[in-house]
């Protein structure tokens, strides 16, 4: 049985990580009060695609605090193991198979799968679906003289310099640091303290690791992947794994 779409907001209370459990009725309403308070005040329905990373709901929490902006219906995920329990407090809604039900209602999308080819292969779809498509910057973050592109995701920390320009469905971690006139591509994920340096190219699908150095006028391929704590002094090759201080190739991908 589809949970029904109601508000599950918490007051801004998250729950553990390891919250999965079986929804019970009472977590599936809430007084219609609260629903029609949060209409009134503009408040866009938001569904998450992804139920990973809690991040994303803390994120949320934030720009909520700061102007109330979203009402968190729950997550899409497509793992039919965790359908019908709750993640953060929230309901896991059903599969991809939801998504025309929900974009009739109006809903706004999130993105949250995991790895650049994963997040095209869902972009994809939402975009082909004619979706709605969220894209959460904490309120914390200076994004003056900075574009950015729809779907993506700017935590807590981030550090963004001038001429910066952010592509489509980007993710950035906590702590990210992206210095003067960086050009960031679509589907791009640099991971958590990563310290990219000015005039830096991160192409197409390219994965930057937690704690990774990319120094200044370097460009990283498309698809390339940089392990974790490394520092690229040199471009990286599209499709090619490179770690290390500083780094070297470990393998060549497949396109």
């Amino acid at each position: 049985m589809k949970p029904p779409l109601k508000n599950l907001n918490r007051g801004g209370f998250l729950f553990p990580k390891t919250d999965l459990r079986d929804l019970t009725e009472s977590e599936c309403h809430c007084c219609n009060g609260l629903e029609k308070l949060m209409r009134g005040i503009g408040m866009k329905p938001l569904v998450i695609f992804g139920a990973a990373f809690f991040d994303v709901i803390k994120l949320i929490d934030a720009i909520n605090r700061h102007a109330p902006t979203w009402n968190l219906l729950g997550f899409i995920d497509d793992t039919q193991e965790i359908q019908g329990k709750s993640f953060m407090g929230y309901p896991i809604l059903g599969g991809r198979e939801r998504i025309p039900e929900l974009n009739l209602q109006g809903v706004y999308f999130v993105n949250n799968v995991h790895g650049p080819r994963n997040k095209k292969v869902v972009a994809d779809m939402l975009l082909d679906q004619g979706c709605r498509i969220a894209t959460l910057i904490h309120p914390g973050i200076d994004m003056n003289y900075v574009t950015t592109g729809i779907g993506c995701i700017l935590p807590d920390g981030c550090v963004v310099g001038s001429g910066t320009r952010i592509g489509n469905f980007v993710t950035l971690r906590l702590r990210v640091l992206l210095s003067h006139d960086v050009k960031v591509e679509d589907y791009v994920f640099v991971g958590p303290g990563a310290i990219i340096g000015g005039e830096t190219i991160l192409k197409e699908g390219a994965f930057v690791g937690a704690g990774a150095t990319v120094m200044l006028y370097r460009e990283v391929g498309a698809g390339a992947m940089v392990g974790a704590g490394s520092v690229v002094t040199k471009d990286v090759m599209a499709h090619t794994t490179v770690a290390g201080v500083p780094a070297r190739e470990l393998s060549e991908k497949r396109g």
